[in-house]
């Protein structure tokens, strides 16, 4: 029965560790980002309390700092209950302190009285403390397996896992109880309902958040009998409606929101309220969505909803996992990560198993990354997936954005693998933002600080200062060694850094002392900024000369030591806007050297000296580490040695228009001339669309070394075309380059080409724009066939006086199946499908009408034609299938004797009127009019019949900014012939094939004859008779031979 599944949801997340063996040492390089990660600060709980399996920063009234961390599994003072769950205070200090627990509820189990029926709360193993979250002054933390039970005089509501929450106000002096799920429907009133709106098993406070604005988002993954829902409330209704006295155990609180009872079968245990985050997500900033995770749902394929309320929650989107079973949906979160001002969406499926290189699959776990951005679809496929390494290590299963902890303009992204790194301790991966999402590898990873296996990254929470150095700090929780570090972040010293060299060095200039060499002067400058940053540091310095070449090989030299690198020191000082120095060197002979042609790469690297101050953490280095600047030997430049060249281009494409949807590929053809002198690092740029990524280049002439990269939001591809770029060059190549994703564009997409150089005068040639038009097409089809195609009745008909009401007893079953098929490339926005059906005939009807069924993104509307006479109708056993059409032979009609064809023509016809939603390329529509052929109308005269019914189709626009001239149209028929036969008569035969068959059987004969002849059948010997052979054996016969 539905009412024994019990606890399942916590029981997974609580004791998901249980089967894991075998854990992967992660193994992956990342820089170092600013958390300290050597020395974190420790605070614990009590033994086998879980204590770190929630957390939260709280700032109480007086401005002091602390950490509240949640213990399910901490036994408390309250009577008679075991393992209640407990909350601590866990106050701020950088070598940790004693955590003390708030006394939320010092009761033990409850019993109320509301009338005849008994009301009582049971919190043994309730789990309080399983999450928690603070919102200003305010604590909450929930126990989502607190059990309920309703008694009257002969039944019960039944001891379930409603669950409740409890709300901190007023410095911990006053507190509050929200328990939502709490009823006294009695059990037997459930089974009458199935079960719905059941919210026994709710596990109230499962996963919950709170808004900027105090509101509180409760998930409920058993509510509705483990289709799961949520709660949306005001902090300040909770506590405002909470009632004084103690014996109140059954109390309602005005506007909070709800989420209905799905009956839809995808919601079956779907835990919808596993997670819960909020966020903007649409126009409309009054208002915030509501982002839930739904890790089972449709048959354990996982979804996230997201949802706005008017009157009522109205689903805005729904992303579906690409995985089955790997609980997609398990964490979200909600975070600006590329700094546009919208908010995106994080999804954990710490179940994810990867296909490797062996062909196997590992569970690892993966988490996805979801810009907002403006499209029909935005959420339809992830920007960006994190898939974690180690297996079992649950990458995914907490998620938590960091606030800008390198001071970068960026959120930063925490994601924990509690069961991952050295014997299953855990790691928490530290991700970048920027304005394309999040860093590829990790920026850090905090391995755990503990010896045993910690679950270490379980809970994780990050934005907020603890320490007030103007860096947010980040807490993990490790509940398995009931453990809580806190990593705070060192100040980021961000270097702006200046290297001036000259931009080329003439050998034929002896600008040193004796004039016996090419003297030039370097200067180093450099300023550092940031926040709450010492006042004056001290940077290790490293000047490299031609750092590109051998050491022995180097072009340039130091002049007083001779030697092509320095170490030095700098001190920086926060009164000093910009420290430089300045050193000489010098251009050996070029008779030293064989290359001079290549840039003379001259780098400076900066480390921070040693810092020790105490009660403070040591600053990072951020910023320009590394500068470097390039120089050039002066060739062939004439009399003033000054390169001019005099660069131009020109290209073109032979793609006359490109279709929006299709994978288009276009091929331009560019020619780069130098009518001048020398043109030095000479390269095309080409400035790409949006949706343009560069497949190649190709050059009969050269080898060509290309690059991808973005500037400003601007994708570039440049190409190395010459250095130099000799005079009076010319240079044929073709730049191949893919286009999609041009859902977006106008009526064209252009293409900016020109060449650049390292030149001083006249770098760059001419700026060759190329337009190319966009088109859209969707070659949309429509197939029409009857099942069966041809239908064979006896003579004799029925007599029908007796009325059955089963409709199959009138008549065979005809179905006219009509399939819209959309070809691409371009997607239809939705089509109306018109189907002309005849029904009657004569005076009775032709083709009785059953029902309509549909497949795909189509709706029919209903019909007065359907069924009129409310016949019984079997219903189908087996959902229709994709239907696999294929090009059928025609019956030749004109083979059967007189047949009359029934179409909407000529008699009265059913109009069935389908709307198409959108067709994406390759995908199609298909309604099929299952209808019976009415044997009554034929009892005085049966006539064969070709009957026809007719679709027609027009599609009603397309997602684009553009459209075609013409929308796609058409129309098909589906054909039934109904042939009469009388079982009793017997058939002619046509004289024809008579005289057929004997002409046939006479040319065959004389054919074998023919052949029996050619091999020599009819010149056989005959065998002899007995006298002849006894003659030819008599002794004293001889033959004329022997006689002689």
């Amino acid at each position: 029965m539905k009412m024994f599944k019990g606890h399942r949801s916590l029981d997974l997340l609580v004791m998901v560790w249980a089967f894991l063996m075998g854990f992967l040492f992660l193994c992956q390089r990342g820089w170092t980002l600013n958390l300290h990660a050597d020395a974190p600060t420790v605070y614990s709980g009590p033994t086998g309390s879980y204590f770190g399996f929630a957390l939260d920063f709280f700032q109480d009234s007086k401005g002091s700092m602390n950490v509240v961390v949640g213990a399910p599994r901490a036994n408390t003072s309250q009577p008679d209950v075991i393992e209640a769950g407990a909350v601590y205070l866990c106050p701020w200090k950088p070598n940790g302190s004693n955590c003390i627990p708030i006394e939320f509820d010092t009761k033990g189990d409850q019993m109320a009285k509301l009338g005849i029926v008994t009301m009582k709360t049971f919190k043994s193993k309730q789990w309080f403390g399983a999450s928690v979250n603070t919102w200003k002054q305010s604590i909450v933390a929930c126990a989502p397996l607190q059990h309920w039970n309703a008694i009257g005089n002969k039944e019960e509501t039944t001891k379930t896992p409603v669950g409740s929450c409890f709300l901190a106000t007023g410095d911990r002096q006053k507190f509050s109880e929200y328990s939502p799920c709490r009823n006294v429907q009695m059990h037997s009133a459930y089974n009458s309902s199935s079960g719905e709106k059941d919210k026994r098993y709710c596990e109230i406070g499962f996963s919950f958040t709170i808004s900027q604005s105090g509101r509180l988002m409760l998930g409920a993954p058993g509510g509705y009998y483990f289709t799961g829902l949520f709660y949306s409330v005001a902090l300040s209704n909770v506590e405002a409606k909470y009632p004084d006295s103690s014996s109140v155990l059954l109390w309602y609180v005005n506007s909070e929101l709800i989420t209905e009872d799905y009956i839809t079968n995808k919601y079956d245990d779907g835990y919808q309220g596993y997670s819960v985050a909020l966020g903007e997500f649409n126009e409309d900033s009054t208002s915030q969505e509501y982002v839930v995770g739904i890790p089972n749902m449709s048959l354990t394929q996982g979804a996230v909803e997201i949802l706005t309320w008017t009157d009522k929650f109205h689903i805005l989107w729904t992303i579906s996992s690409e995985q089955v079973a790997s609980y997609f949906g398990h964490t979200v979160a909600v975070a600006d990560i590329n700094g546009d001002g919208k908010d995106d969406l994080l999804v954990g499926a710490p179940l994810f198993m990867e296909r490797r290189s062996d062909w196997k699959l590992y569970e690892v776990g993966r988490v996805y990354l979801y810009l907002q951005r403006r499209s029909p679809r935005p959420y339809r496929t992830p920007w960006q997936k994190l898939t974690g390494r180690d297996v079992y290590g649950r990458f995914g299963m907490a998620i938590a954005p960091l606030g800008d902890i390198d001071q970068d303009g960026y959120i930063d992204i925490a994601i924990g693998a509690p069961f991952a790194g050295k014997d299953g301790g855990g790691q928490v991966y530290i991700y970048c933002g920027h304005s394309e999402g999040l860093s590829a590898s990790p920026s850090q990873i905090l391995k755990s600080p503990f010896s045993e296996s910690a679950g270490f990254g379980f809970a994780i929470r990050g934005a907020s200062d603890i320490d007030f150095n103007g860096y947010p700090d980040v807490l993990v929780g490790a509940f398995r060694t009931n453990k809580v570090a806190v990593y705070r972040a060192q100040p980021m010293i961000t270097l702006k850094a200046h290297l001036s060299i000259p931009d080329v060095l003439d050998s034929e200039s002896k600008t040193c002392p004796g004039a016996q060499a090419s003297c030039f002067n370097i200067q180093m400058c450099v300023r550092m900024l940031g926040k709450n940053i010492p006042s004056e540091i001290e940077l290790n310095t490293e000047l490299q000369l031609d750092h590109m070449k051998q050491k022995f090989g180097r072009r340039v030299l130091l002049l007083q030591t001779n030697q092509p690198s320095q170490l030095f020191q700098l001190k920086l000082s926060k009164k000093i806007p910009l420290t430089c120095k300045n050193v000489t060197a010098y251009l050996r002979d070029q008779a030293d050297f064989k290359d001079k042609l290549s840039a003379i790469v001259v780098s400076l690297n900066f480390s921070l000296a040693s810092f020790s101050r105490t009660g403070i953490l040591q600053p990072i280095l951020s910023g320009q580490l590394m500068v470097q600047e390039q120089t050039r030997i002066i060739l062939d430049c004439g009399e003033d040695n000054i390169c001019i060249p005099d660069l131009k281009l020109s290209a073109h494409t032979n793609e006359a228009f490109l279709l929006i949807g299709a994978e288009n590929v276009v091929l331009i053809q560019i020619t780069a001339t130098n009518a001048g002198e020398g043109a030095y690092e000479t390269e095309l740029v080409a400035e790409l669309p949006f949706g343009a990524y560069f497949q190649r280049a190709n050059s009969s002439t050269q080898k060509l070394i290309c690059n991808f990269r973005k500037t400003n939001e601007t994708q570039l591809v440049s190409c190395e075309v010459g250095n130099p770029m000799k005079s009076h060059t010319e240079i044929k190549m073709d730049l191949e380059l893919s286009i999609s994703q041009l859902e977006d564009a106008n009526s064209s997409i252009a293409f900016v080409l020109q060449l650049k150089s390292k030149n001083s005068q006249k770098p760059n040639s001419n700026i060759e724009w190329l337009q190319v038009p966009l088109k859209v097409d969707a070659q949309v089809e429509l197939f029409g066939i009857s099942i069966p195609a041809t239908t064979v009745l006896p003579w004799t008909i029925e007599n029908f006086k007796n009325k059955s009401n089963d409709v199959d007893d009138y008549g065979p079953k005809i179905e006219h199946i009509y399939r819209l098929q959309n070809a691409g490339p371009s997607t239809v926005s939705g089509a109306d499908l018109l189907v002309y059906f005849p029904s009657h005939f004569w005076k009775g009807s032709l083709l009785y009408i059953t029902r309509v069924s549909t497949e795909g993104n189509i709706v029919c509307l209903s019909t007065n034609e359907t069924n009129p006479l409310k016949l019984n109708v079997q219903k189908p056993t087996i959902a229709p299938s994709n239907w696999h059409w294929r090009e059928r032979r025609d019956v030749s009609f004109s083979t059967f004797k007189e047949h009359i064809e029934v179409n909407c023509s000529s008699q009265l016809c059913a109009v069935i009127h389908c709307q198409v939603g959108t067709l994406e390329r390759g995908h199609g529509a298909m309604v099929t009019i299952h209808s019976v052929l009415w044997l009554p109308s034929f009892q005085e005269f049966p006539k064969q019949l070709l009957i026809q019914s007719r679709a027609q189709f027009i599609a009603t626009g397309m997602p684009y900014n553009i459209q075609p001239e013409v929308l796609p149209n058409g129309a098909a028929l589906a054909k039934t012939l109904v042939e009469w036969v009388n079982p009793d008569a017997e058939r002619d035969i046509p004289i024809w094939w008579i005289l057929t068959a004997v002409l046939v059987g006479l040319f065959l004969l004389a054919v074998f004859i023919i052949v029996l002849w050619k091999t020599g059948f009819f010149k056989r010997k005959r065998p002899p008779t007995e006298d002849e052979e006894q003659l030819t054996h008599d002794p004293g016969v001889q033959s004329a031979g022997e006689g002689q």
